[in-house]
């Protein structure tokens, strides 16, 4: 109290020369001057906004993400709630795998009615942990992302592939049947072949093959009328293509075996001989 009225301090000269030295690119000598300031009010979050980037940039990051928090806070106090979902954003960018920074902006814009931006920001943030000792992070941001929404396909989709890695391989596949129910096109698709990769089958390996189709990534004219007339074709040759369906379907089976199944050295020959069979019947199909 007897410091603020010494008359060495002197809040407005202190401010703008530490709003100088930041334009100048002298962080350090901002960074003193800003915590002159907050040694007499601590609770300033103006203040604690503008040193929170300049500890981060100075690789100062706990005490960064403490000024960010006391700014966000603040913020919120008065009712500035997009204010403060400004600092938690600018936070992100310099602590990534800070996972509370990913947290608090979902809670921010769901309390502004913002569901779908919520989930983005955690999606994004479960971006950042990608290491295996990282794996429960990126799931607890994952699963409060489908919490928020409920079979959101990304959001759904990668949580259930995280899980399966994390050895959750049963609510993975719950998950992906859910999915599955209620997707279409390429994420059908999508879901049908993470389906396979993680349970190989023959049913799974034709679920996945006919969602391909569906979603024309594996084009063929389904009606006569898509063709031109050179390409027309007599209806004798339904069996001919059946046949080349089920070799392309061997194919595929073959080569998901080995991940599946641990076939030593050999490995490399059952993926060339799946995939040979595999483009040989796609190939011969749309031929026919």
């Amino acid at each position: 109290m007897w410091f603020t009225r010494d008359n060495s301090y002197d809040r407005f000269a202190i401010l703008a020369a530490a709003d100088k030295a930041r334009a100048k690119g002298k962080f350090r000598k901002a960074i003193a001057a800003y915590r002159k300031v907050l040694e007499v009010d601590p609770y300033d979050h103006e203040i604690h906004g503008k040193l929170a980037p300049l500890l981060a940039e100075t690789k100062q990051l706990p005490e960064a993400w403490s000024s960010f928090v006391a700014a966000g806070e603040g913020y919120i106090r008065d009712g500035y709630g997009d204010k403060a979902l400004s600092i938690y954003t600018q936070a992100s960018r310099y602590l990534p795998r800070q996972i509370e920074v990913w947290e608090t902006i979902s809670k921010l814009q769901v309390d502004r009615g913002r569901s779908p931006d919520a989930v983005k920001a955690l999606l994004d943030g479960s971006l950042h942990f990608r290491r295996r000792k990282q794996q429960q992070h990126a799931l607890r941001l994952l699963r409060k992302a489908c919490d928020i929404e409920p079979w959101h396909f990304e959001a759904t989709f990668h949580f259930a592939r995280r899980l399966a890695r994390a050895g959750g391989r049963q609510e993975a596949l719950r998950l992906l049947g859910g999915l599955a129910e209620r997707a279409r096109g390429r994420n059908l698709r999508r879901t049908r072949g993470a389906l396979f990769r993680m349970s190989p089958s023959l049913g799974a390996a034709w679920q996945w093959l006919r969602a391909a189709i569906a979603a024309r990534e594996i084009p063929f004219p389904r009606r006569a009328s898509w063709k031109s007339p050179a390409m027309k074709r007599a209806t004798g040759g339904h069996t001919a293509r059946v046949i080349c369906l089920v070799l392309a379907l061997v194919g595929t089976i073959v080569v998901g075996v080995p991940f599946s199944v641990d076939v030593g050295p050999r490995m490399v020959y059952f993926l060339i001989l799946g995939s040979g069979l595999a483009v040989v019947g796609l190939a011969s199909y749309l031929f026919l």
